[in-house]
């Protein structure tokens, strides 16, 4: 059967689909490490079944086909009658790549709607996956959970059916006996007296967050693992914040201590395996959450609080029955102040609240509504913006013409206070825009946990990979710019940096790798850190590598520092494995980094100790196209040139510069020999200028790039858009030390000077 289908739809639901598959990779990942977590199995079972949903709707029948299955098998995970283990994971992560490619071809042709064979294959390993015995476990209570919420949604009342009621009678048993349990249990030993249902108070002072980090460290303690570094880390700040406020109370004051003492082993296994020091901890913890007052986190409504919002009772009437020892339900019925079914109907209601605000509590947020916006769209409104920048531009040339030939010099001032509230204005709008181009880093670091997983398991390691900074913002252009990057780094690490966990165990280090990726960003750049702690890089393999394979003679090879020996891995081709696999070796990879940074006009640095581990440095700007930026103007030769004000440190006169050390033209400047460069002479060699003429001159210092431009003078400091070259034009990219140009007010054309690029082809 054949459908018309509206392309644009289509390709809207191509997109959200795959945006949805792509968000919920990271979730299979957590799941293995917590298969008990509802949560996580309905986030990933909302996507499939939309997917499911959709693709009928479109005539995609092998996407609706292959997702019901794949909506089956989680279904049963969801239920507890199957057990998530990896081999279950491993079939849910390849049922995502196989409905990611499903998609990719519906992109393309949605008329092919048949199952590839190995598709089929495919849906014979899920159709083998077998539930297990029903047998309760935690999950049976959290499905009980779900599913007396879908019975009152439905507006049943529950108290009208025996066997719900039976069965809360069993569990209210239950409940008591588990109380009973607990009780005995903390009379016997220590085990945690935090509850995340509290909240805790000295006071007014909420410390819920403080109690919170005591918490997880009890949970190590009663489990005898150690620590982790940041736990340690928020724990130490936690116990800081707590030892202030219980200051002028001398009955803790010791225990404070004590604890403050003993925290700096939590991360020794050996020493929290300890029964010793493990009691004690405990007991100390235990003592200082004693002294903050646990309040029930505000969710449910209490039963009378209920019967009076329904006018059935009084405050007074509330009050005297508490004051006995039956329930309230049942002491308001034998004295007649409500009937049996006033009271049925104020229990419906209180369940329901109860299970709506246990349920609220366990959502993530709310979802923040969005509108897909074509990207060649949202560019072009950035040029339109960049176009009304220009005409600022011509209207502040204007008034200078006015000021010049003009006498009414109010009627200046009006037209100047114009200029002044549309330069605002402007600056919001460029804003706005430049804020709608950014999105958080997540997007792209949620896939890495999969290929981390599958190139560890390939390699036989274990690693512990960790990511932080995930709602830093970045421009999606170049988001997708570094993502090839980033692959390389983490194959890299895992293959090259991870040592396997026997010669971990060798090198008395745990047999878990550590692997963490973390983003930061500032007003201009984004910071992504790869950081292992595997073997390094050994400056002198390098040395032997570059030689033995002809990339440098041994004497200049000799004049390298450790730096730049573990450089070398960004040259073409070079490679310091011994041999080739399908993860690396071929001499491909870094070099790739190189050069793909640079296409965004990223840089990177690398750190290595030999034994400790390697770190590597991103550094990427926020934005691919500033549609404006500040400048200043030069006037080098017979050419004006704008330099990115963010690239300059200052500018001083040459005849202020003591010494001058033109000879090797270079200067003395803040602790540092900066290279000095004239620039019109960079882009004309032939119109150097004479030593003499140097002394004219003006030095724009660079610092960071270790260079002073000289220029004649100094024109104007003001706010330039940026332009690429693009056309017929595209050849001036290859200027070197150009990076593109901006349109004046008089409609002057100026090239703009990539500092960046001029200090690498000087030196």
């Amino acid at each position: 059967m054949q459908y018309d289908v509206d392309p644009d739809a289509l390709r809207g639901f191509i997109d959200e689909s795959n945006d949805s598959l792509q968000g919920i990779e990271s979730d299979f990942i957590a799941l293995e490490n917590d298969p008990g977590n509802a949560e996580i199995i309905n986030r990933i079972f909302r996507p499939v079944h939309s997917l499911k949903g959709n693709s009928g709707f479109f005539g995609l029948t092998n996407i609706n086909k292959f997702s019901h299955r794949l909506e089956n098998l989680l279904d049963a995970c969801r239920k507890g009658e199957i057990s998530i283990n990896k081999k279950v994971i491993d079939i849910l992560l390849k049922g995502v790549e196989y409905l990611q490619s499903m998609l990719d071809r519906a992109q393309q042709n949605p008329t092919e709607v048949a199952l590839l064979p190995e598709e089929k294959d495919f849906l014979t390993q899920v159709e083998a996956v077998q539930p297990i015995a029903a047998i309760g476990s935690i999950q049976s209570v959290i499905t009980l959970e779900h599913l007396l919420h879908e019975f009152l949604d439905l507006g049943q009342n529950i108290h009208t059916h025996p066997l719900i009621p039976n069965l809360l009678d069993q569990i209210e048993k239950t409940n008591i006996d588990l109380q009973a349990l607990l009780t005995a249990k903390k009379q016997t030993g220590p085990s945690s007296s935090y509850s995340p249902d509290n909240q805790y108070f000295l006071g007014d002072r909420d410390f819920s967050s403080q109690m919170a980090q005591f918490g997880l460290v009890l949970e190590f303690l009663v489990s005898k693992k150690a620590a982790s570094k940041e736990l340690l880390l928020a724990f130490a700040q936690a116990l800081a914040q707590v030892s202030e406020a219980l200051r002028g109370n001398p009955a803790i004051t010791g225990e404070l201590e004590e604890l403050s003492a003993m925290r700096n082993f939590l991360d020794d296994a050996l020493m929290v395996s300890s029964d010793e020091y493990n009691t004690l901890c405990r007991n100390l913890l235990n003592s200082v959450i004693g002294c903050f007052e646990a309040r029930a986190k505000a969710g449910s409504t209490r039963l009378g609080e209920i019967l009076m919002e329904q006018q059935l009772v009084s405050e007074a009437q509330i009050s005297a029955a508490l004051g006995q020892q039956k329930k309230i339900g049942e002491l308001l019925i034998e004295q007649g102040v409500i009937q049996e079914n006033d009271l049925k109907n104020a229990l419906a209601i209180q369940d329901k609240r109860a299970l709506n605000a246990h349920i609220q509590e366990s959502k993530t947020g709310e979802q923040t509504k969005t509108i897909r916006i074509d990207q060649a769209r949202l560019d072009n409104f950035a040029n339109s913006v960049g176009g009304l920048y220009i005409s600022l531009d011509s209207l502040n040339f204007l008034k200078k013409q006015l000021e010049a030939n003009l006498a009414n010099f109010e009627f200046v001032a009006r037209f100047d206070g114009i200029i002044d509230a549309l330069d605002e204005q402007l600056e919001k709008l460029h804003a706005n825009i430049m804020s709608i181009r950014r999105v958080p880093v997540k997007s792209l670091f949620q896939r890495f946990p999969k290929v981390v997983r599958q190139l560890s398991t390939a390699l036989c390691k274990e690693v512990r990979f960790t990511i932080t900074g995930e709602e830093t913002v970045i421009d999606k252009d170049l988001l997708e710019k570094i993502e090839n990057p980033l692959v390389h780094i983490l194959r890299n690490s895992l293959d090259h940096g991870l040592q396997t966990p026997e010669a971990r165990k060798k090198a008395g280090k745990p047999e878990q790798g550590s692997l963490t990726l973390h983003a930061r960003a500032d007003e201009n750049n984004v910071y992504i850190i790869i950081e292992d702690d595997g073997l390094g890089i050994d400056p002198q393999k390098m040395k032997e590598v570059a030689l033995n394979k002809g990339f440098m003679a041994a004497e200049e090879l000799k004049r390298l520092s450790d730096r730049e020996l573990i450089n070398l891995v960004f040259k073409p081709g070079f490679s310091s494995a011994e041999k080739v696999s399908e993860v690396s070796g071929r001499g491909v990879g870094m070099d790739v980094v190189m050069s793909g940074l640079k296409e965004c006009n990223g840089s990177i640095q690398l750190d290595s100790l030999v034994g400790k581990g390697t770190t590597v440095l991103l550094t990427v700007p926020l934005t691919k196209t500033l549609v404006t930026k500040d400048a200043m103007l030069a006037e080098s030769g017979d050419e004006t040139y704008a330099i990115p004000s963010d690239e300059i440190t200052t500018v001083i006169e040459t005849e202020n510069i003591i010494p001058l050390l033109a000879e090797n033209h270079c200067i003395a400047y803040d602790g540092a020999i900066l290279r000095l460069i004239e620039l019109n002479a960079f882009f004309y060699p032939k119109a150097s200028s004479t030593l003499a003429d140097l002394h004219s001159k003006i030095v724009v210092i660079c610092k960071p790039h270790g260079i002073g431009l000289l220029v004649d003078r100094i024109l104007s400091h003001q706010k330039i858009v940026a332009k690429e070259f693009g056309d017929g034009y595209k050849k001036l990219r290859k200027i070197n030390g150009i990076c593109g140009y901006t349109i004046m007010g008089n409609d002057d054309i100026i090239l703009i000077a990539d500092i960046k690029e001029i200090a690498e082809h000087a030196a």
